[in-house]
């Protein structure tokens, strides 16, 4: 009983797995990723070739870029942030059901109209998605809204429009 662990478990390889399989589920491109982690391109690149050389802060950066703690990334199934990671993501979801309900658009209409998936809509708004900018571009447009609005806490954008609120 030398080996701890059997060795054909590689946690970085499961990292770098980790890594690619919730950029693809939350459609990130790698420079998307690494802005939003504060990484280089070529950093997240090479990590996803499994050539880099990584320390504790690049993974915490990553997980919270990807909205799981960090320690998950090198498990089986990452299991997502509670606080940090999940503000922006109540921010979004409260955004996106109020607009949407002042409408008075049902997920499947909002789908179609921008045309991203009302299954994807539902993730997004149950918090349980990481979108895209683009997605949310796609979003924001049929609910007459900016980017910059839907990411923002209500009354908090420096050019907030939003939905004019009437006494009649």
């Amino acid at each position: 009983m030398t080996h701890p662990s059997p060795p054909s478990v590689d946690p970085f390889g499961i990292l770098v797995a980790n890594v690619i399989a919730l950029r693809a589920k939350g459609n990130w491109s790698i420079r998307a990723l690494a802005e939003q982690a504060q990484l280089s391109r070529t950093f997240v690149a090479n990590l996803e070739k499994g050539s880099s050389k990584l320390s504790l802060s690049a993974v915490d950066q990553l997980a919270a870029a990807l909205g799981v703690t960090t320690g998950s990334l090198f498990a089986a199934k990452p299991v997502p942030r509670d606080e940090e990671a999940s503000v922006i993501e109540e921010v979004v979801a409260q955004n996106l059901v109020s607009a949407r309900q002042a409408l008075k658009l049902t997920q499947e209409t909002l789908g179609q109209q921008s045309g991203v998936s009302m299954y994807v809509i539902a993730h997004i708004e149950r918090r349980a998605r990481n979108p895209s900018l683009q997605t949310l571009a796609r979003l924001a447009a049929p609910l007459h809204l900016t980017l910059e609005e839907l990411l923002s806490v209500p009354g908090k954008a420096s050019g907030a429009r939003g939905t004019p609120q009437r006494d009649t």
